[in-house]
């Protein structure tokens, strides 16, 4: 028998996940529109993935729910609209956990964090 703590193991393809990442985060600020149950709130994001973003909000959600988030990623023309799902909240802001992205909003996304990487490893170098 198995003890009732363990943590939930979710498989992703080849990957097993025990609730943790497998996307880096990096610190990021975008402007953020937050759609739910016919509500508009803004929020901002503190950090971001491949895999979801924590967004800065005085607004609580129930973990496991649906929002739909409305933000610009710079090397776009249009704003980007996805459906996340709420994992974790705290005093500050939420967690959330993208449900799926267009392959162009991937591109983008890809596009910004290995920028911001390559930035941080020049800064390092200084």
């Amino acid at each position: 028998m198995e003890p009732a703590h363990k943590t939930p193991m979710v498989f992703r393809g080849e990957h097993e996940v025990t609730g943790r990442r497998i996307h880096e985060r990096q610190e990021r600020r975008l402007r953020v529109l937050i759609e739910h149950e016919g509500e508009t709130f803004e929020a901002v994001t503190r950090n971001i993935s491949l895999g979801g973003m924590y967004l800065i909000t005085e607004h609580e959600f129930p973990i496991g729910s649906l929002i739909k988030l409305r933000f610009r990623l710079p090397l776009l023309k249009e704003d980007s609209i996805c459906e996340v799902y709420v994992r974790w909240q705290q005093r500050d802001g939420v967690g959330v956990q993208f449900g799926s992205l267009r392959a162009l909003e991937v591109w983008a996304l890809n596009q910004l964090l290995k920028a911001q990487s390559q930035e941080a490893a020049v800064q390092g170098r200084t």
